[in-house]
């Protein structure tokens, strides 16, 4: 049975995409057939992922909101052998500004899950900032993860999170599962991310046990559109490969897929 993973959360800039990403690639590791559908009308996803930034063959992620969709009529890009891409186009941007109806959400979310019956896992990349969008992504997933900075906003934007997941359960997704908030960017010599961090582990927010410190090799990596354990020779950071792959490990193992050693 496929398994559907949505990266959330409702606050920008918390690293959605490079988690979205990463368990993308996790999952091409261990010969997964993988979709990753990007709901961002951003489209960062889609650049990190395509071989071309251009596909005017591919179905756009906007199609799973039209009524005539068609799922096997549906073309997606081949990043791998394993590993496919339903990308973001300039269609999103007008999807993304239609005001939110549950038939839209409804309509999306039964379109995704009809994707999903030809792969193992499905990865879907939410915004921050397009209700419909991101709605229809945790509508049609088994379970969301959300990366989390360690400052004020960050924590005021997991609560809203929380109260925007809800809802969705409630209309939605009553199955919907929150598999928790991914620690993201820790930066262990600040005093505020020491407290704010006791402070989510006090409030009871569900947190995944590993940390993902501030490193400049994810960021490297970003930029060489890999994951961050793979890259040439002498550019792989040993203790952001092993962070990544742990937490990776941790989200799918809660998703309930079975892994092995990621290769």
């Amino acid at each position: 049975m496929p398994r559907i993973i949505a990266c959330s959360n409702i606050k920008g800039g918390e690293g959605k995409t490079t988690l979205a990403r990463h368990l993308a690639h996790y999952a091409e590791g261990l010969h997964l057939k993988t979709l990753a559908i990007d709901l961002d009308p951003q489209g960062d996803l889609s650049i990190s992922l395509q071989p071309d930034v251009a596909n005017p063959k591919a179905t756009p992620s906007a199609a799973l909101f039209a009524e005539d969709f068609d799922s096997a009529q549906a073309s997606v890009v081949q990043v791998s052998p394993s590993l496919f891409l339903m990308p973001s186009t300039d269609a999103l941007d007008e999807v993304g500004d239609l005001e939110e109806r549950a038939s839209l959400v409804k309509r999306a979310r039964d379109a995704i899950r009809k994707m999903a019956m030809g792969y193992d896992v499905v990865v879907i990349d939410t915004p921050t900032n397009a209700p419909v969008c991101y709605k229809s992504g945790m509508a049609a997933a088994h379970g969301t993860v959300s990366p989390l900075q360690l400052d004020t906003y960050g924590m005021r934007g997991a609560r809203k999170f929380m109260r925007a997941s809800s809802s969705v359960k409630s209309n939605f997704n009553p199955a919907l599962k929150h598999i928790g908030f991914v620690v993201n960017r820790f930066n262990s010599r600040s005093k505020s991310h020491r407290l704010l961090l006791e402070e989510l582990q006090a409030a009871g927010l569900q947190l995944l046990p590993t940390i993902l410190r501030e490193r400049v090799a994810v960021q490297d990596a970003l930029d060489r559109q890999m994951p961050v354990w793979s890259g040439p020779r002498g550019t792989v950071n040993r203790l952001a490969a092993k962070e990544f792959r742990d937490m990776c490990e941790a989200v799918f193992q809660a998703a309930g897929i079975t892994t092995a050693a990621a290769a």
